[in-house]
């Protein structure tokens, strides 16, 4: 049989076409898809149309959105449809900020795909965000277009959410840590300062009474003691001031104990039950935090672990 060049022509380029169609790997959850992306959904992601064929203006607030870590970090899985290349999982990653699909830049992949993949599946990808990049697209302004593409030319975008809890990029992250710390700090000291003020308060009033009571007692003393007396008296006095300003600076300042002790030595002796306080207000502000921040951990992962499970099912 006698094939013409035409013919030929023809079998080579539905051949090509053949394998392209069956050439494909996306990424959950994909720009406009409802639920998991398949075969169908694949775009073909290029310069000015990262997004391949989808609108991004109509269904950019109404996609899926991946929640981005405090550290400006994501991940996704993809899943490709055939072996090879053509269903290379190895992807590039570029960001729009904006979420517009007109300013994107590009973004590291810390964990990517296989390029060559021997069978068909899924595999998890982690990006990282631009430094510095704070996501101000759609209604709540606070997320971010990514477009993926993979070694075989195939791929899609997805909509990535900063959310309020979430760092805006490396920068930003530090950003918020410090004003988080700051916050903290704040109300700790402001904690402390009311604590401190009440405690000095008590003390005083305790001091100025028994500073009254005292010196009622030392004046009825002086009116009938002898002047040897009233030295002893006064010697006793100063051993029993040392004595006691020695065992409030061993134990717990007590306020309502206040009676034979200097200003300095009550100035001193609140400084001390001030930083104890304070030490004690930091320490629990501190555990709740790591607490918030363990369920918020834990209840995003369970979430991705369910997503990736109910996708390896359709897949």
């Amino acid at each position: 049989m006698i094939f013409n060049r035409n013919t030929v022509a023809t079998a080579v380029l539905c051949l090509g076409l053949s394998l392209q169609v069956s050439a494909h790997a996306a990424i959950a959850p994909a720009l406009g898809v409802s639920g998991n992306p398949v075969r169908n959904d694949v775009q073909r992601p290029q310069k000015g149309k990262e997004c391949g064929n989808i609108d991004i203006t109509k269904t950019f607030d109404s996609s899926t959105a991946v929640q981005a870590n405090a550290n400006g970090t994501f991940d996704v899985f993809i899943a490709n449809f055939n072996a090879g290349v053509d269903g290379s999982r190895q992807v590039t990653v570029l960001v729009d900020p904006t979420g517009t699909g007109k300013s994107f830049v590009s973004a590291d992949v810390l964990q990517n795909g296989d390029k060559n993949p021997s069978n068909v599946g899924l595999q998890q990808l982690v990006v990282q965000l631009p430094s510095g990049a704070a996501c101000t697209g759609g209604a709540s302004k606070d997320k971010c277009l990514v477009s993926f593409t993979t070694a075989g030319g195939f791929g899609n975008c997805i909509v990535v959410e900063q959310g309020k809890g979430a760092a805006k990029g490396n920068g930003a992250a530090t950003s918020s840590a410090k004003a988080s710390a700051s916050s903290s700090a704040t109300k700790s000291s402001v904690k402390a300062s009311a604590t401190k003020s009440a405690t000095k308060s008590s003390a005083k009033s305790s001091a100025t009474s028994s500073a009254t009571k005292s010196s009622s007692k030392a004046s009825a003393s002086s009116s009938s003691a002898k002047s040897s007396s009233t030295a002893a008296s006064s010697s006793a006095s100063t051993s029993a001031s040392q004595t006691q300003s020695a065992s409030a600076t061993s134990s717990a300042f007590d306020p309502s104990n206040t009676q034979g002790l200097t200003l300095s030595q009550i100035d001193a002796a609140l400084q001390s039950e001030f930083n104890r306080l304070k030490q004690e207000i930091e320490k629990k502000i501190k555990e709740e935090e790591s607490l918030k921040s363990q369920k918020s951990h834990k209840s995003q992962k369970s979430q991705k672990k369910q997503r990736a499970a109910r996708w390896a099912r359709d897949v």
